[in-house]
């Protein structure tokens, strides 16, 4: 019989400072707090967040090397808006891997209770195309996904998945209707959903993949002012 402290599950390592820092300012990006061309300024950061400029400067630059935020000796800390060439080039990547996530879960949908998991899902964010475009959307939006990807099995999807750039993208379109078009992206998530539960994996993949595709010309459509912002 297990002692009681074998069972016992490891406690979670608390973040380092760099790590919340990161931690926050990417959930900020989520949230809409911080929107691409917008000033990171290190003091608000320090105060806001409770720690010393240190951790601050360590986090900005490797959110800088991870392309987040642009940051230049004399200009400072901005959030980045994408050019043309890096959102097309990351869509082309989403498009590939969420077409092979709609693949995976089309074929694992009736193993245990994902049927049920996807369907809840699913219809929670249908249920959007009345409520209208909002924060709570794009919440069920990502969970919709994250149900998809998880359901599909695949482990290395995931980290493959550059979240936060997402984030970037949606933050930096959103104003545009060429991007947003609701009735689109709606029938378009309707026609993806029920191939997934159809259990049909080809017509998930081809579905999902021309979704994102739509989404990428209707983003190349956009004028150049779209695409700028940087802070310098």
């Amino acid at each position: 019989m297990r002692r009681a402290e074998d069972a016992t599950l490891p406690a979670t390592p608390p973040l380092s400072s760099p790590d919340a820092v990161i931690q926050a300012i990417c959930k900020g990006i989520g949230s809409g707090r911080y929107v691409p061309g917008q000033r990171l300024v290190e003091a608000d950061l320090t105060r806001e967040l409770g720690v010393s400029r240190g951790p601050v400067r360590e986090a900005l630059k490797r959110l800088a090397a991870e392309r987040i935020i642009t940051l230049t000796r004399h200009k400072g800390a901005y959030i980045r808006s994408l050019s043309r060439e890096e959102v097309r080039d990351l869509l082309q990547n989403i498009e590939v891997l969420l077409g092979l996530a709609a693949r995976l879960a089309a074929q694992r949908i009736d193993q245990a209770d994902y049927r049920q998991r996807f369907e809840e899902v699913f219809d929670e964010l249908l249920a959007h195309r009345r409520r209208g475009l909002s924060f709570a959307y794009l919440e069920q939006r990502d969970r919709f996904y994250g149900v998809m990807i998880d359901i599909g099995g695949n482990r290395e999807l995931p980290g493959m998945l550059p979240a936060t750039m997402v984030q970037l993208l949606r933050q930096q379109f959103q104003s545009y209707d060429q991007f947003t078009n609701p009735p689109r992206r709606f029938r378009e998530y309707q026609i993806m959903g029920e191939a997934i539960l159809a259990g049909n994996p080809k017509r998930a993949e081809r579905c999902t993949r021309l979704h994102i595709r739509s989404s990428r010309l209707a983003i190349q459509s956009l004028p150049d002012a779209a695409f700028y912002g940087n802070g310098g």
